[in-house]
């Protein structure tokens, strides 16, 4: 009686044991991406020459590469929402002052999923600041994401229903009829004063370098 006792006590301290130990690798697991980055003091000059490639295969714009003093056309865009009537319609020119736009084909992708994180946490760096981000998802699709992935300060908004503003700012690609990725800051008159378009789709953006050019343009806020 006294074996099955003892038994079954070590039983239910190992079935403890691994209990805490997956609880421990869950919560590091999910801890925010952002609290792993730094952003650098200097700025690395950035270079869009290359040709946009996706798996390594050239791919072509609608028309030309958007380069720096270039105005970034405004257009109407979807905000996020859970429901057909709770759609409201937005601008860049809505925010004022300096804006951190990213535009992506769509959220759900490994890639996308990582540096959305990012910007959620760096937002909460920069309060002066609006980060915007524009995505092919539908408005409904951009919610769920959000709320699955605990996005609370990004302004995210959806260019699946009338595509205008890749096809007003050349941003599309022409095989996929999605969004390239690319990062911006531009002005409060939507001027760009910096860009970086990822080169091959499937990669990261320099997000780092971005927010460190952000760094000296606008001081975030004591």
């Amino acid at each position: 009686m006294k074996t099955i006792i003892l038994l079954t006590i070590s039983l239910l301290l190992l079935i403890s044991c691994n209990n805490n130990s997956q609880h421990s690798v869950e919560e590091e697991e999910t801890l925010p991406l952002g609290m792993e980055f730094t952003i650098p003091e200097s700025v690395t000059e950035v270079s869009n020459s290359w040709a946009i490639t996706v798996n390594g295969e050239e791919k072509k714009l609608s028309w030309k590469k958007l380069e720096v003093w270039d105005i970034l056309i405004d257009v109407p865009l979807d905000a996020k929402a859970d429901y057909f009537d709770k759609v409201w319609v937005g601008m860049l020119g809505d925010f004022k002052w300096y804006k951190l736009v990213e535009t992506v084909p769509s959220l759900d992708t490994p890639v996308c999923t990582m540096q959305t994180k990012q910007l959620e946490f760096a937002a909460k760096e920069f309060p002066n600041v609006d980060f915007v981000v524009i995505s092919n998802d539908t408005p409904f699709a951009l919610q769920r994401f959000c709320a699955a992935n605990s996005i609370n300060n990004l302004q995210v908004f959806s260019d699946a229903r009338t595509r205008e503003f890749w096809k007003q700012n050349w941003l599309f690609l022409e095989d996929y009829w999605l969004l390239t990725r690319a990062i911006m800051i531009v002005d409060e008159e939507n001027k760009i004063e910096y860009i970086e378009y990822a080169n091959e789709v499937t990669s990261e953006l320099d997000l780092m370098n971005a927010l460190a050019f952000l760094q000296k343009t606008v001081q975030p806020e004591e």
